[in-house]
């Protein structure tokens, strides 16, 4: 067998529908980043045995093997278990869970908003970038000072109390006019509400990213569906986006690769 060689930046997508591979690179296109297809597991395994992608987006229904057992396989292979892994479907029977239980890193749904894919799969990429900067070291766990900008109490108080549960400390913002000056040194990750507004929030995203003290540091959207439609003139200052209503499980696994961000770009103070 051939031994794989390093593509960087690029990304191999499994999937079994033509249309889908066709408008993938499409819908990524703005990330600069090389999408290369194939349609079934069999196809993906003789592309992983010549060549080793930054990412992997497998699609779950497949025929022959599924993506689930794919996953499961790739995790259990030394050559590829580091590569991250994100499922894509439109079965909505629990495929989140189901996904994250066959080893999968992440999971989007193939209808999810195409600016939140964007954001999604350069999160991951930054992420394996940063990993192999640092040779796989690990990141040790430990507790985090996050930082909550929000006007919505019964919001503060539901992520507040949510990430004391995990050991981390919150601190809350109601506005974010000045937001360089409220970023303390420990802080390693900053939450937005985009009810804060999205004038407010484009010039207090533009001021953080222009500060080489807070350029690094990890920005989580908070927005309702029928905000999406904003996200594009702000998703390459963000990392991550969740929607309401927020569940406890998924702002979870979120959390954890965006503290892991944090602390490869800004260190553990």
């Amino acid at each position: 067998m051939a031994e794989s060689t390093h593509e960087p930046g690029r990304i191999l997508l499994v999937d079994d529908l033509a249309l889908f591979r066709r408008m993938l690179p499409l819908r990524l296109g703005a990330l600069g980043r090389e999408v290369e297809s194939v349609p079934n597991v069999e196809e993906a395994r003789s592309y992983l045995a010549k060549r080793r992608p930054e990412l992997i987006l497998l699609d779950v229904i497949m025929p022959g093997v599924d993506g689930f057992a794919y996953c499961r396989e790739l995790k259990a292979d030394p050559r590829t278990k580091d590569i991250p892994v994100v499922m894509l479907t439109d079965v909505k029977a629990n495929a989140h869970d189901r996904s994250l239980e066959a080893g999968a890193d992440d999971y989007m749904p193939k209808r999810i908003d195409d600016a939140v894919m964007r954001i999604r799969v350069q999160l991951h990429m930054h992420l394996m970038e940063l990993r192999k900067k640092a040779g796989g070291t690990p990141v040790p766990a430990g507790q985090a000072s996050i930082l909550l900008a929000s006007p919505s109490s019964s919001l503060q108080a539901q992520l507040s109390a949510q990430f004391a549960q995990d050991g981390h400390t919150t601190r809350i913002l109601e506005s974010v006019d000045s937001i360089v000056a409220e970023i303390h040194p420990e802080d390693r990750l900053l939450v937005m509400d985009m009810d804060l507004g999205l004038e407010s929030m484009h010039k207090a995203l533009a001021e953080l990213r222009m500060e080489p003290t807070t350029a690094g540091l990890p920005i989580l959207l908070l927005c309702a569906k029928e905000q999406l439609d904003q996200l594009t003139a702000i998703e390459f200052m963000v990392d991550d986006v969740l929607w309401k209503p927020l569940n406890a499980q998924v702002n979870r696994h979120r959390l954890r690769y965006l503290l892991e961000l944090g602390f490869r770009t800004l260190g553990r103070t």
